[in-house]
């Protein structure tokens, strides 16, 4: 029996950077990110859709402001956000009913979700600004 005072010998490592993450932890987590991203850009997508709905006016206004930069960006980040939730969502639903579940599936679908919503930002970049 261990008495009170033992200590662990087990190695402690606090640096989360040093640690290799498998590709569906890394997946995991932009999923969720992308969930939130979605969530909290929707007040600005509404309000733009209701701008551009007012009337000619609003709609060039809504129009304008979408030409900008830094809203071009945030544009770019949110089509990679609903590509990546998107395609994962439809990874978790056949984890669910018991598709890809053997590890080794598993790691090959969250490498595909991950390129593939890369892929698709890159598409988005390329026709934004070219």
């Amino acid at each position: 029996m261990r008495s009170i005072n033992h200590q662990k010998t087990r190695p402690k490592n606090l640096n989360l950077l040093s640690v290799k993450f498998p590709m569906s932890a890394i997946m995991s987590v932009g999923h969720r990110a992308a969930g939130v991203l979605l969530f909290l850009s929707l007040p600005y997508f509404i309000y733009i859709f209701q701008l551009s709905l007012t009337n000619d006016a609003g709609f060039l206004q809504a129009k304008g402001e979408l030409q900008s930069p830094a809203v071009k960006i945030f544009c770019l980040i949110s089509i990679w956000a609903l590509a990546h939730h998107f395609i994962a969502g439809i990874r978790y639903f056949l984890l669910d009913i018991d598709i890809g579940i053997e590890k080794k599936w598993a790691q090959k679908s969250a490498l595909f979700v991950t390129v593939l919503g890369s892929v698709i930002f890159v598409i988005s970049f390329i026709l934004f600004y070219l």
